[in-house]
């Protein structure tokens, strides 16, 4: 009875073995034996198509930095990676200081706040378009300004901000429940101890509030980093590159050179946007860390 017992146990503790196994070999097929592949294709002159290629070097890799759209793609990404990480973090934190709170109704500004998370890119994409399309158009037309009557989505030095902003709106829901779930694992004990020994608001806010949830800042900087330097659905819905490859993302020019059967440079332009972002994540960790307390 004892020995079935014992044989019943070992054989659940099999279970989590069998269930994460084939997750992390399907992780490694599909991702990193794809990425290493990626980088080997990146030194050839493979079109995706042919059976057989050649060695170039870094061939690939100095056609790209030769490029007058890899500079327009670097300028670009800068712009939009800054206004995403920067307005989605700040955006996020305000509303889930304001949402961390016992009010009456407080679920349902949530939901509300959270609604467009749930939305497709595509359709966000579109409202943004009709909103340039209809909207500031008819402004522009209005008061007589010729940038606001061609649209600003038309516009190459307005479009980089206007795909920015599409997609601060698609991303703050998800970096604001974050930071809501590192505001309510704040130890009550401790705030109110704070209060006794006289700290305001804002003094529980900056020296208590926020190191206790540097983790929670941690995850939204890499994750909205990772949105600003990746982008492609919110690019491809409302600019497609345009106008004249001023919303070139490194995913959107990837695209355009895999469709033109140059995989062997758009996989260059993957270890190029691979290599940055690293680089400014692993920063980005390290320095959190460094902040990070523990109770």
């Amino acid at each position: 009875m004892e020995q079935a017992a014992k044989k019943k146990i070992n054989s659940w503790k099999v279970v989590p073995y069998c269930v994460v196994i084939p997750c992390v070999l399907i992780y490694l097929v599909f991702f990193y034996i794809a990425a290493v592949e990626g980088a080997v294709y990146s030194f050839t002159d493979w079109n995706g198509v042919s059976s057989t290629y050649n060695y170039i070097g870094f061939g690939n890799y100095v056609d790209a930095f030769n490029s007058e759209y890899l500079r327009m793609t670097i300028r670009f990404t800068i712009i939009f990676a800054v206004i995403v990480l920067v307005l989605t973090n700040v955006l996020g934190l305000f509303l889930a200081v304001l949402l961390d709170k016992a009010i009456k109704g407080v679920n349902v500004f949530r939901a509300i706040f959270f609604f467009p998370a749930v939305m497709s890119t595509l359709t966000i994409a579109y409202i943004f378009n009709q909103i340039d399309y209809r909207l500031i158009t008819l402004l522009g037309e209005t008061i007589g300004n010729d940038v606001l009557k061609a649209g600003l989505f038309a516009s190459a030095t307005w479009a980089p901000y206007m795909v920015a902003l599409t997609q601060v709106w698609q991303s703050f829901p998800v970096t604001m429940v974050i930071f809501l779930a590192g505001l309510q694992g704040v130890p009550e004990d401790i705030l109110e101890s704070a209060r006794i020994d006289g700290a305001n608001n804002m003094q529980i806010f900056w020296k208590i509030k926020i190191p206790m949830i540097i983790p929670s800042i941690m995850i939204n900087l890499v994750n909205n980093t990772k949105t600003g330097i990746t982008a492609f659905d919110i690019v491809m819905g409302t600019t497609a590159g345009g106008p004249g490859g001023a919303t070139y993302s490194f995913a959107m020019y990837m695209y355009i050179k895999y469709s033109k059967q140059e995989v062997a440079y758009a996989c260059a332009i993957a270890m190029i946007m691979a290599i940055i972002f690293g680089v400014i994540a692993t920063l980005q960790i390290i320095y959190m860390r460094s902040k990070e307390v523990e109770l």
